[in-house]
C-alpha cells in the first residue's frame, strides 16, 4: 500500500472515532437535534454535497424532514421543490448502500440510500455528490455508522418523550384521584365535626373510629400529591423562624389516634428551653408525623416509643425510637426511595404507600439537615434521627404562627355555598348555620348566581370542579356583579396544584382552600383572619 493510501485510511479511521463520540452531544436533545447534529457531522467527515432525512418523529407529527445541500438547510418552500424528485429516489427501491445516479434540481449526482429503521417509526437517509467516484469505502463506512447512530439516537430520544409524557399523565391522574379521594372527604370530615358539636361528652367509638381512618387517608392523599411534586421539583417551603417543641407537639397530638389504637406507650425527653430552628412548620411536623406513624404501624400493639431532643454545637437532634420490627440489612440501602419500602417490605399490609421516607429525606434536605436510621437488625427496633441547624433566640424575630384555637363565637355573616357534591353541601350549610351564619346554598352555579343576587352574600365559598361553569367562571362573574369590599371569595376544592392555585388568584378567589379543610381555617377564612394567600398545601382534617 502506498503512503497516501495508508494515510488516508488512517484519516478514515480517525473520522470514524470521532463520529462515534457524536452520541454524547445527544443528551436530553429532540429527535430533529439529533438529525442535525447526525447531518453536519457527516457533511464534514464524508464531504457529501446532500444529504435527506425523511422520517417519522414522534415529538413532532409536522416534522417533513431535512435536506441540507451545500452546507444549507432547505427553507419549507424550497423543500416543495425538490418533493417530486424524493418521490422518485423513494421509487427507486435500490439496496442499502447501493451507490445510482439519480436527478436533482442540481442536475445529476450519485446518491447512496440507507434505511432508518421500519414501520411506523421508520424512514430513510440520502447523501448525495456530484463526484463521479462517490462513494469511497471510507465515504460508505462513515455514512452507514451515521445512520445507525441517529437512529439509536431518535429512539432514546423518542423513549425520553414518552417517558416524559407517560410522568405528565401519571402526574394528571393523581391529581385527579386527590380531588376524587378528597370529594368523598370533605362531607364525612364535616359530618364528624357536625357530631363533636353535638356530643360535648365525646364521639361513640363507632365515629371515633371513622374520625381516625379519615385523617389517616387525608394524610395518604397528601402523602402521594406530595410525591409528585417532589419527582416534578416543584416542592415549596415557606420558611419562618418555628420554636421546635411547638412542632414535636403538634406531630405527636397528629399521630395520637393511631398510638392509642395500638395501645403504645410514648415518653418524650425534650429540652426545658426552646429550640428554633427556619423552616416550614407544616413541612416539619409532617416529617415527624411521618417517622411516628412509621414507628407505630411497625411496632407490635402495646409497644413502646420514645421521642428525644438533644441539642449540640448548633445542631438539634430528634430521635424517634421504637422496638418494634426492626430493619434488614438489605432493605437499609433502599429505605429512603420512592416507593422501595413497600416493595422490600410487608409495608403494604401495614398500610403505607412506601413513600413516607421519601418525603422525609427530600423535606429534611430542604430545612440543610439529614436525616440517619439504625437498626440492631430484624425484630429489634429502629431509630430515626433527624439533624437540623439551630436558629439563634436573637435572630428568632417571628414568632411562630400557631393555629389559632376555633372562635366560641363568630360574627353571623351572609354565607352562600355552591357544591355539586349534594353530602359536601348539606354538611357545609348546616356546620355553617350551626355557626351562627345566614347561609343559602346552591348545586348550580347558575342558580347561585340568581341567589347571589337576592341574597347578597358577604361570603361565597365555592367549588371548582362545578358542572355547566366552573368555580373560576362563577368567581369572575360574581366579581363583576359586587364591589372588591363587598365579598369575600373562598375557593374550597379537592384541587391543589400549582395551576390551580395560579388560576384560582387570577379567577378573583381570596382564599383556595383544599378539601378536606380544617374548620378553624375555615372560620377564619369566613372571618377574613386567615391571610389572603393562596396555599398548596392541605392540612388534612
Amino acid at each position: 500500500m502506498s503512503e497516501p493510501g495508508k494515510n488516508g485510511e488512517e484519516q478514515g479511521i480517525r473520522d470514524l472515532m470521532g463520529l462515534l463520540a457524536l452520541p454524547a452531544l445527544w443528551a436530553g436533545r429532540d429527535s430533529e437535534t439529533v438529525l442535525r447534529l447526525t447531518v453536519e457531522a457527516v457533511e464534514r467527515l464524508a464531504l457529501v454535497q446532500l444529504v435527506c432525512v425523511q422520517l417519522n418523529i414522534v415529538e413532532n407529527p409536522e416534522f417533513e424532514g431535512l435536506l441540507r445541500v451545500g452546507g444549507n438547510y432547505l427553507s419549507s418552500g424550497e423543500y416543495q421543490a425538490w418533493q417530486a424528485y424524493t418521490e422518485d429516489w423513494q421509487n427507486a427501491r435500490m439496496p442499502d448502500g447501493r451507490a445510482y445516479d439519480a436527478s436533482t434540481p442540481l442536475g445529476p449526482m450519485r446518491l447512496v440510500h440507507l434505511s432508518m429503521g421500519y414501520g411506523s417509526h421508520g424512514g430513510k437517509i440520502w447523501f448525495g455528490s456530484g463526484d463521479p467516484d462517490f462513494p469511497s469505502v471510507t465515504q460508505l463506512a462513515i455514512m452507514r455508522a451515521a445512520a445507525s447512530l441517529a437512529l439509536t439516537g431518535v429512539q432514546a430520544a423518542r423513549a425520553n418523550y414518552e417517558r416524559e409524557q407517560a410522568s405528565r399523565a401519571k402526574d394528571e391522574f393523581l391529581a385527579m384521584l386527590g380531588h376524587e379521594l378528597r370529594n368523598p372527604l370533605a362531607p364525612i370530615v364535616m359530618a364528624l365535626e357536625l357530631l363533636k358539636l353535638r356530643h360535648k361528652e365525646g364521639l361513640p367509638r363507632e365515629c371515633q373510629i371513622i374520625d381516625r381512618q379519615a385523617k389517616h387517608l387525608s394524610r395518604l392523599v397528601d402523602d402521594l400529591l406530595d410525591v409528585t411534586r417532589m419527582t416534578r421539583g416543584r416542592l415549596e417551603l415557606k420558611k419562618e423562624p418555628a420554636e421546635l417543641t411547638a412542632l414535636l407537639t403538634r406531630a405527636i397530638e397528629d399521630t395520637s389516634g393511631l398510638l392509642q389504637e395500638r395501645n403504645h406507650r410514648l415518653t418524650t425527653e425534650l429540652p426545658d428551653a426552646q429550640v428554633w430552628v427556619f423552616g416550614d412548620p407544616t413541612r416539619l411536623v409532617q416529617v415527624f408525623s411521618n417517622l411516628l406513624s412509621n414507628a407505630a404501624k411497625y411496632t407490635d400493639p402495646g409497644g413502646r416509643i420514645q421521642v428525644r431532643m438533644t441539642v449540640e454545637d448548633g445542631q438539634v437532634a430528634v430521635a424517634v425510637q421504637d422496638n418494634g420490627s426492626g430493619i434488614s440489612p438489605q432493605l437499609f440501602p433502599r429505605l429512603f426511595q420512592i416507593f422501595e419500602q413497600g416493595v422490600a417490605t410487608i409495608d403494604r399490609a401495614k398500610g403505607g404507600l412506601g413513600i413516607g421516607l421519601a418525603l422525609v429525606k427530600t423535606f429534611v434536605e430542604l430545612h440543610e439537615g439529614r436525616v440517619a436510621a439504625h437498626s440492631e437488625g430484624v425484630g429489634r427496633g429502629s431509630v430515626f434521627t433527624v439533624t437540623l441547624p439551630v436558629l439563634e433566640p436573637a435572630d428568632a424575630l417571628a414568632q411562630p404562627v400557631a393555629p389559632a384555637p376555633r372562635p366560641r363565637s363568630v360574627a353571623p355573616r351572609r354565607v352562600l355555598v355552591v357544591d355539586d357534591n349534594l353530602d359536601a353541601l348539606a354538611s357545609m350549610r348546616e356546620y355553617l348555620r350551626q355557626r351562627g351564619h345566614d347561609v343559602e346554598a346552591s348545586s348550580d352555579p347558575l342558580d347561585a348566581l340568581r341567589l347571589a343576587e337576592r341574597f347578597r352574600p358577604q361570603v361565597a365559598v365555592l367549588d371548582i370542579g362545578l358542572p355547566v361553569m366552573d368555580g373560576y367562571e362563577l368567581a369572575r362573574t360574581l366579581r363583576t356583579r359586587f364591589a372588591p369590599d363587598a365579598l369575600r371569595l373562598v375557593g374550597l376544592t379537592g384541587y391543589g396544584q400549582l395551576k390551580d392555585l395560579q388560576q384560582s388568584r387570577a379567577a378573583g378567589f381570596d382564599v383556595h382552600l383544599v378539601k378536606p379543610v380544617p374548620l378553624d381555617r375555615l372560620d377564619a377564612a369566613l372571618e377574613g383572619t386567615l391571610p389572603s394567600r393562596h396555599d398548596p398545601i392541605s392540612t388534612g382534617p
